[in-house]
């Protein structure tokens, strides 16, 4: 038997395989979502007690948010001021600590230069001291030279 097979009779079977391919594709996935649903379903079955309770709480829950939001707005229109009064403070303390800061490095400086100008004066009065001892010294064995040539002036004659 001969059979004659035209492009368009290929192509008709090809879209026919296709079609069937689709088909079982779509009836695969309207199973597993009917199984989806009947979980879904068993689930909300065993659960009504729940939901219900839950869906009878809803208006209360909403309310007590509504409650709880105004309460935050409440407290939050009363701390405002206090916040922005204690921001004001800590600015000002910031600033007066700033102040003692500088006083105090200013003091520390002052009291540095004040040591070193002391300590200075007092090293200096040091080495003149010494000095003047040694000059004092120097005078005396001047005097005791000057007495013992004179000491021995008398012995000669």
């Amino acid at each position: 038997m001969n059979a004659t097979l035209t492009v368009q009779d290929l192509f008709r079977l090809i879209l026919f395989l296709l079609g069937i391919g689709a088909l079982t594709y779509l009836i695969l996935i309207l199973k597993n979502l009917n199984k989806i649903i009947s979980k879904a379903d068993t689930i909300m079955e065993s659960n009504v007690k729940e939901i219900d309770s839950i869906l009878k709480q809803l208006p209360t829950i909403s309310e007590n948010v509504q409650s709880i939001t105004k309460n935050v707005d409440n407290v939050l229109e009363e701390i405002a001021p206090e916040i922005n009064s204690t921001v004001c403070n800590i600015n000002e303390i910031t600033k007066d600590i700033s102040s003692m800061t500088d006083s105090i490095e200013n003091t520390t400086h002052k009291a540095y230069e004040t040591f070193d100008i002391v300590a200075e004066s007092i090293s200096e009065t040091a080495f003149s001291f010494q000095n003047n001892i040694k000059n004092f010294d120097g005078y005396l064995k001047l005097i005791l030279d000057i007495i013992d040539s004179i000491k021995n002036i008398i012995k000669k004659r």
